[in-house]
């Protein structure tokens, strides 16, 4: 596993973190790819919390702000 620390978010709350398996970030192939590796917010307050993926990223990160 490893960040994808392009894609994070940083936000009023704090920071939002996408991360995948480390053969999909390097090739790039759907067969490298994980599932169900939604985003992870973490809170300024140093609070982790999960997020989802039936839904696009923004659905979640409302409950935030």
């Amino acid at each position: 596993m490893v960040l994808l620390e392009n894609r994070t978010l940083e936000r009023a709350f704090g920071w939002v973190f996408f991360y995948d398996s480390k053969r999909h970030a390097e090739t790039g192939s759907i067969r490298d790819a994980i599932a169900g590796n939604a985003p992870i917010v973490v809170t300024k307050d140093g609070q982790v919390h999960k997020t989802g993926t039936a839904h696009p990223v923004e659905y979640y990160l409302r409950k935030f702000e």
